[in-house]
């Protein structure tokens, strides 16, 4: 039985169990908040869509850590008490109990949030947890916007567009053009500079994605936990450099499996977009 577990039920929690349940790809999720009375209403309430929507997945709700057990994936997402995103020092003490309770063993750490890069860090860092095995979603979220910034630029579909950003947002974020396509076509040869200028801009205040387009980022990443794919998604991670050290956790092209981070890629960039990944990497 394929198992998604998700810890916090607020706003980007609910987010990603409504997302998760919509698509029927996971035959169960766990909604597991300290407040589990609301994370068992929202469980019950898309339990009773199922039937509407058609989805046979079964949600149910929790308070303990210990129902993560057994999950394929497990989401770091947000409390239910409305303290925003889990951080800091709290966000820190929920990764140790993951750990020290062995959820982590098996289980890939999918952490939903804008900032949860911050928080990977730190779990990279102070507690020694698997690089492989924890990646961040949020910035498929920006690649989605920026997909349909191009659509809208190039009046089609954003299901048409192919792209993936790199580096850190919201200042330091790149997207390399040329290696991008509309309708299977060079994106450089649809849109004009000044075009792609426009989207680079308006992307640039678009961050952090809401807490809808947080969750259905890592409800994806679950998917591919759970049943696999090729396909390239744009993630925080952390890289070796070339010296055999590890970078500060960015966004990057990669795809993702039953084992975590299965693949990086290694896209071609402009000089002035090198420069840019450069700082990041430091």
């Amino acid at each position: 039985m394929s198992l998604v577990a998700i810890i916090g039920a607020g706003e980007i929690g609910g987010a990603v169990a409504r997302a998760l349940a919509s698509r029927d790809r996971v035959d169960a999720i766990r909604l597991i908040d300290d407040k589990d009375s609301i994370a068992a209403g929202k469980a019950l309430d898309l339990m009773q869509a199922g039937p509407v929507s058609g989805s046979t997945t079964r949600i149910e709700g929790a308070a303990d850590l210990a129902a993560a057990a057994g999950a394929s994936a497990i989401v770091l997402a947000d409390p239910a008490s409305g303290a925003g995103e889990w951080s800091g020092e709290t966000g820190l003490s929920l990764l140790r109990r993951l750990r020290d309770g062995g959820h982590l063993e098996r289980s890939v750490l999918v952490c939903a949030g804008a900032a949860h890069h911050v928080l990977m860090q730190q779990g990279f860092d102070e507690l020694g947890l698997s690089r492989r095995r924890v990646t961040g979603s949020a910035p498929e979220s920006l690649a989605a916007t920026a997909r349909a910034l191009v659509a809208l630029e190039a009046r089609t579909a954003p299901n048409q567009v192919a792209l993936i950003v790199i580096g850190r947002p919201p200042d330091r974020i790149v997207i390399p053009w040329s290696e991008a396509s509309v309708a299977g076509h060079g994106l450089p040869s649809v849109l004009r500079p000044p075009q792609i200028n426009q989207v680079e801009r308006r992307l640039r205040g678009l961050w952090p994605p809401g807490p809808g387009a947080l969750g259905t980022a890592a409800a994806l990443f679950c998917e591919h936990v759970v049943v696999g794919s090729r396909r390239i998604l744009s993630a925080f991670v952390s890289l070796d450099r070339d010296n055999g050290t590890k970078a500060p956790v960015c966004a990057w092209p990669v795809s993702i499996g039953q084992s975590g981070l299965e693949r990086v890629t290694a896209p071609a960039l402009s000089a002035r977009d090198q420069i840019v990944v450069d700082e990041v990497m430091q």
